[in-house]
């Protein structure tokens, strides 16, 4: 599940934090990148499993609504559909994805507040009346789902808010983005970054993007390619993702992140040469720099990763987290530097 894509998010975000701390230690570093990369997975069986949870309270409140004094009719004789979905069913025989959730440190159940907006979005969609009238049987009940957490869970501003509260390693803090977009070495003071972004976007410098590439919104999207696996014949258990895409990833993800650090000089010395011929070094943004580091380094100590896919996968990455030249001068810069390390023979790929 956790793929290069998330493993380069990871390990960027890492080595910044590790770059901008008074105490550096790389042990420390390494244990933050597992943990953030342990997070990742842990939202994805998060968030897999709240339409157990949804459907639960979506039950109470049907109970309650029934029993309210001022009953509408409506609310007198409830349709019971929702839950008894098949699909749900499925869900909870699911033993692995229980016996997680039940060791899990958060609940959905908590979240009231966030539960009942969902289900009043989900009442009020074309989703819902379009189910309610449909054939009963698994793929209704199955696609019913799919859709409501494509058009209604996923982009739920709530969700995001609930979800970037939680946890650093599962969600981009808004302000720590756009303050590395705007200045150097950042502070972090809010007043700070408030003043750093309207200087920005006072000098046309500023970019707002939505993180389509972040690590919350590339779980969502696996979340939904395994809700749609989901077959009434299957057991769900065979559907999940594991942790790791390809077995060599945890190994490529704690490599890279090592020789960054450790060879930050060395390739320090490199990137010298090329910056200042397009750019005074004191004026390069540090996350352009980091950005470029890590791509070396990539160069450099994995030889069976192809230079282009290098340099596509950081020029991405500097247009979610840097400013909005960046990524025309990274992929500039990256493309000669790996030009002049093949010409050396220091890289063959």
């Amino acid at each position: 599940m956790i793929n290069r894509l998330v493993i380069r998010t990871r390990v960027l975000q890492t080595a910044y934090a590790y770059m901008h701390k008074e105490e550096q230690k790389l042990t420390a570093a390494e244990a933050d990148l597992k943990t953030a990369l342990g997070r990742t997975y842990d939202l994805y069986l998060f968030l897999l499993r709240l339409p157990i949870d949804l459907t639960d309270f979506w039950g109470q409140l049907i109970e309650l609504r029934k029993n309210k004094h001022l009953a509408s009719s409506v609310e007198r004789n409830p349709n019971y559909r929702p839950l008894h979905n098949a699909y749900i069913a499925k869900l909870e025989e699911c033993q692995e994805l229980d016996n997680w959730y039940n060791q899990f440190p958060l609940a959905w159940s908590d979240e009231s507040s966030l539960l009942r907006n969902l289900i009043n979005e989900i009442e009020s969609s074309e989703i819902y009346r379009n189910y309610l009238t449909s054939t009963i049987d698994f793929e209704n009940d199955r696609n019913f789902w799919v859709n409501v957490f494509h058009q209604i869970i996923a982009p739920n501003p709530q969700l995001a808010h609930y979800l970037e509260e939680q946890s650093l390693y599962w969600d981009d803090n808004h302000d720590y983005i756009e303050k590395i977009a705007c200045e150097e070495y950042p502070k972090s003071d809010p007043e700070f970054i408030s003043e750093a972004v309207a200087l920005a976007k006072a000098n046309n410098n500023y970019q707002s993007l939505k993180y389509e590439n972040g690590s919350v919104e590339v779980v969502k999207n696996f979340v939904l390619k395994t809700m749609k696996k989901s077959e009434a014949e299957l057991d769900f258990a065979d559907i999940l993702l594991p942790q790791y895409k390809d077995p060599d990833d945890i190994a490529y993800a704690q490599h890279l992140l090592r020789q960054t650090i450790l060879g930050y000089q060395q390739v320090d010395e490199i990137l010298r040469k090329h910056i200042s011929e397009r750019w005074e070094k004191d004026r390069l943004a540090s996350m352009d720099e980091l950005i470029m580091h890590l791509a070396i380094t990539e160069f450099l100590h994995f030889p069976n990763i192809p230079t282009n896919i290098t340099i596509n996968e950081y020029v991405e990455l500097s247009k979610h987290y840097s400013t909005p030249k960046s990524s025309s001068f990274v992929n500039g810069v990256l493309d000669a530097v790996a030009k002049e390390l093949k010409a050396e023979g220091k890289i063959i790929k």
